[in-house]
């Protein structure tokens, strides 16, 4: 049985659990942001900036917010402080710093942990079924595909698997 929103009672009542115990243990959760790529404005450059758009707790391949919504991850980086660039660095590198600068140019505070390119997954049974992301449907039970590539071995019962990152994330 689903609600109005197509969103299962257990599903809903297990990731309000899980926040719950989050917030009781007073885990960290990390920023989302959409990134706003370097562009030039005429003959004015404007370099790219990441925006925030929330926050949420890390849960291995997924992001949980607050609002019982959850996100397939994508991008990860920490705001770092805007220093003199140099000039030797691979292009991956060069990479990886401007969107260390563009966190902090987001206003995201030195070191925040800053996730982008996240992608909103839908709830409902129709999308679960379509195995469109990292979660999927078998039967009546809510499954997540830690392990891209694996077909059903990288697959785990997703209470069980939000369980278990929830003790890692605290300590147990």
């Amino acid at each position: 049985m689903t609600d109005a929103d197509g969103i299962s009672p257990d599903l809903r009542e297990m990731l309000a659990a899980t926040i719950a115990r989050l917030e009781g243990m007073a885990i960290g959760d990390e920023a989302i942001a959409t990134l706003r790529p370097a562009r030039r404005i005429g003959f004015i450059p404007r370099p790219a900036v990441m925006d925030g758009v929330g926050r949420a707790w890390r849960l291995g391949v997924l992001l949980l917010d607050r609002d019982r919504r959850l996100f397939a991850v994508g991008g990860i980086t920490r705001a770092i402080e805007l220093t003199h660039e140099t000039v030797y660095m691979n292009a991956e590198a060069l990479h990886r710093r401007e969107l260390r600068v563009a966190a902090t140019r987001g206003g995201f505070a030195l070191g925040d942990t800053v996730n982008f390119d996240v992608t909103e997954i839908a709830l409902d049974a129709a999308s679960l079924r379509a195995e469109t992301g990292p979660l999927s449907l078998r039967g009546d039970t809510v499954m997540v595909r830690w392990v891209a590539g694996e077909g059903d071995q990288g697959l785990a019962n997703l209470e069980s698997y939000l369980a278990e990152r929830t003790s890692i994330l605290a300590g147990d």
